[in-house]
């Protein structure tokens, strides 16, 4: 389960404040987030929900898990309106309805 409790708390990095404004579940989507934000032009940092990620990650492992999107706090306000607007989390009988009409597919490898 992610814990929803991340967003919106503040962390300090390299001694700035820093807002969480997303939480996924994969690192992939994060960087999705975090790449939708970039583009609006706000910096935009991808870590680990865990500590150790980031340590595994700067080992060369990927991230498994929650990871979060994090932005300097003075952007957060506009950042979770951009996610808002252009990020749609479906879930449950919304997912299911969303590919059944076709607004939603769901990517296959090519290599299996």
């Amino acid at each position: 389960m992610i814990p929803e409790g991340l967003k919106g708390s503040t962390i300090t990095l390299n001694g700035d404040p820093w807002t969480v404004v997303d939480v996924a579940p994969a690192e992939q989507l994060a960087e999705m987030v975090a790449a939708i934000l970039e583009d609006e032009g706000i910096v935009s940092v991808v870590r680990g929900a865990d500590p150790m990620d980031d340590v595994m990650s700067h080992l060369g492992a990927p991230r498994i898990g929650t990871t979060v999107v994090l932005v300097p706090q003075t952007d957060a306000e506009r950042a979770f309106a951009i996610i808002a607007e252009t990020v749609t989390d479906y879930q449950g009988e919304e997912l299911e309805a969303a590919l059944a009409s076709g607004d939603l597919t769901l990517e296959e490898d090519d290599d299996t």
